[in-house]
């Protein structure tokens, strides 16, 4: 029998000394937190602005130009529409790579996902506008189902996400140094039947929908956490006040 599919939400934050790293991608959204900023960078090998993003990451440091100046993008990529002419002069003299993709059927989010691979790490928001942070999840959805070998994980403001496909998952959670104990699984794009072992409040063969159960509040209660779902599922598990 093959082994199912296997899921370390810690191993997307890998100790510096490892040479295997995933990339940072910036989304054109307030950086809620230069802490967290600080912490995905380190632990990153190459970091790409989405267009507008630039503009973010760069009003980060609005009152501190030395630290600006530490951390410069690999790259800006998009349809540049929503980059700031001061924003890209600064960091074209800077030495950045800007480059541009004129395709109208694409966010910038999937454009800059087209110049990276493996693991992405993805700073986000989902506590503003309901329809950009539902769109942001969607475009997650079609981004994977292009990209299959691609993982993509949101650090939003309080939870790191990520999209379980269908069939039998481990998530490995030896401790809980990066995340807390809560957890949900999410039926975000459609109807879904799960089964789970090593949470406070396992099911099994429950059908969960939007307008039906939903599996939030959940407590991790097992270093390896068995999802089985029927579709694919949103994972979302809080992270930690401070990452390690």
């Amino acid at each position: 029998m093959a082994r199912p599919p296997s899921l370390s939400p810690s191993a997307v934050l890998p100790s510096p000394h490892q040479h295997t790293r995933p990339a940072l991608l910036i989304l054109n959204q307030p950086v809620s937190s230069t802490d967290l900023l600080e912490r995905l960078w380190a632990h990153s090998d190459y970091r790409i602005c989405a267009d507008g993003g630039a503009n973010r990451l760069f009003d980060a440091f609005v009152h501190d130009h030395v630290r600006r100046d530490q951390f410069l993008p690999s790259q800006i990529h998009g349809d540049l529409d929503s980059l700031r002419p001061s924003v890209r002069d600064y960091y074209a003299a800077k030495g950045v790579p800007i480059s541009r993709d004129h395709d109208q059927y694409s966010t910038d989010f999937g454009k800059a996902v087209k110049q990276i691979t493996a693991a992405i790490l993805i700073m986000c928001t989902l506590g503003g506008r309901v329809d950009q942070g539902l769109g942001l999840l969607y475009e997650m959805l079609r981004i994977q189902l292009a990209y299959p070998d691609t993982r993509l994980w949101l650090f939003s403001e309080s939870s790191v996400s990520f999209i379980l496909p269908a069939g039998r998952n481990e998530l490995h959670l030896p401790d809980l140094a990066y995340f807390t104990e809560n957890v949900g699984i999410l039926p975000a794009f459609g109807p879904a039947v799960i089964s789970t072992k090593g949470l406070e409040w396992d099911v099994t063969d429950w059908p969960t929908s939007v307008d039906g159960n939903v599996s939030t509040s959940n407590h991790v209660r097992s270093p390896v956490v068995e999802v089985t779902t029927s579709a694919i599922v949103l994972f979302t598990i809080e992270r930690a006040e401070r990452l390690p």
